[in-house]
Order: C-alpha cells, then structure tokens, then sequence
C-alpha cells in the first residue's frame, strides 16, 4: 500500500498501530521528518516493534523525549530485548553463551542469566547461544562463537538482519551477518536456530497481547517487505510500507493522518 491518503485512513482507523524503527521512524539515531508528528497525533496507539538488539527500550524513548515525544516504555519492544526476557523466562539459573553489545551482557546478568563471553572457559556444559548485534565483533569472539555453537544445542538469534539503514546512504552490518559468520564455519554440525525478531511472530504477538487487538484491527508501518511486511501478513496483521526516499515517506503519511486526526503536522 503506497497511497498516502488510503493508507491514513486505515492507520487512523486501526485500534493498534506498530511501527518499525530503523528506516521508518528513524535513521541512524536521528528522527526522520514526520516521525514525531505521527507518533503525538497516534499517542496511546502506537508501539514500536524493531530488530534492535543493542539498546534497551529506554534509550529509544530518551531519543522520542529528546524530541518532544512522550512514549510509553513499556510500548517499545526490542528484539534483543525480548531475546532476554525469553530466555530468562525459560531458566534465571541457566549460563548462556552470548554475543552481544556490553549494555546487552549486562542486562543479561542483571535478568538472572549467566552470560559467558569467554574463550578460555569451558562452555561444554552450556547449551544455549544468543547471538545478537555486536559492534566490537571481533576474530577473538568470531573463534568463541564458532566453538560454543558447536558443542551447544540451540543458538538464539535476536533478528535474523544483515544490514539496517544508516546515516548517508550507509548500510550498518547487523546481527544476521554474525550468524552468517559463525554458520559458514559450522558446516554440518549447525544446532537448533530459533530467530525472535521480525519476520519471526514473537513481537507482534506481544504487541498485540499488549494492546488487546485482534491482529485485523491492528496495522503495521515499515520499510523492509522481508522483515516488517513478511511478519505482519504472517500475523494477519496488514501493512504499510514507508521508505525515507518514497514513494510514501513517513513525512507524507504523517501529513496525511495529521490532515484526518486534525493535529498538527
């Protein structure tokens, strides 16, 4: 759906509206133009589900704050985030093998888990690695990624993401370049992958349980047909696709529900 007006109306119309982060409601930290308007003229409706796996949700509603925009935390739900809060859910006595930004460990360990990072500790008797995106991913780790996904029995993945948009027209490596990484050296003796981020059903679940909608009378706005538009119609959830270069820009859209809400652009 690219129509500007159409698509307003179902936002307008919807009881949940999920939006996707990087690439629709920002780019490379920065707010894009219509981002803060269609989020106050939406205010108690909207949810952010993003494949974010280094930031913990507050940092993105200090970002919103920043910017004028009052955002429920507890509406911001992260991959790398809810990976955590899954895996504490299964166990809070169990190590894991991790791969992760420090601020990500450390939520890890303060959830009840074990993070071990290590290569000089015996992981044998660890059967869990989470990956997620690591911006000091190194050949160090890469080798204690490879060796403790050999001998576990299931790797956790935030998102499944090569890349996310940047700032310039860069691209940034994102966590599925890691898992990348660690399975061409793996061969056949891959474990178990569960994938918690888009397209996977676990943060439109959790939005939609969160909202108490029906996924009919929810709406999801992004800008990657193979994460955002992919998980959505999976959900049954319909979808709206935004890019910062057209041809619906979230300036448009935001221009167009801020004509039907009456608030201002």
């Amino acid at each position: 759906m690219t129509d500007a007006q159409e698509a307003a109306r179902l936002i307008t119309s919807a009881e949940a509206v999920l939006f996707d982060w990087d690439g629709c409601l920002a780019v490379g930290g920065a707010l894009l133009p219509g981002a803060s308007s269609i989020l106050r003229a939406l205010a108690g409706r909207s949810y952010i589900l993003s494949n974010n796996s280094t930031d913990h949700p507050r940092d993105l509603v200090g970002m919103l704050e920043y910017c004028d925009v009052l955002f429920p935390v507890e509406n911001v739900l992260l991959a790398g985030h809810q990976t955590l809060l899954c895996e504490a859910a299964r166990s809070v006595t169990r190590a894991i093998n991790i791969v992760a930004a420090p601020q990500m460990v450390a939520l890890a360990a303060e959830l009840g888990l074990m993070p071990v990072q290590s290569p000089d500790i015996d992981t044998d008797d660890v059967d869990t690695l989470v990956i997620m995106r690591d911006t000091s991913f190194s050949f160090r780790k890469l080798t204690s990624a490879i060796n403790a996904a050999r001998s576990c029995k299931r790797i956790v993945v935030s998102n499944p993401d090569l890349t996310h948009p940047g700032s310039d027209g860069f691209v940034q490596p994102e966590t599925g370049a890691l898992l990348a990484a660690i399975q061409a050296c793996l061969g056949d003796r891959s474990p178990k992958i569960e994938i918690i981020g888009k397209p996977s059903a676990t943060l439109f679940v959790a939005a939609l349980e969160k909202a108490s909608a029906a996924p009919g009378a929810a709406v999801m706005i992004g800008d990657n047909p193979m994460t955002d538009g992919a998980g959505a119609r999976a959900a049954g959830i319909p979808y709206v696709q935004v890019h910062p270069e057209g041809p619906l820009t979230m300036a448009l859209l935001a221009d167009a529900v801020c004509a039907l809400t009456g608030c201002n652009a």
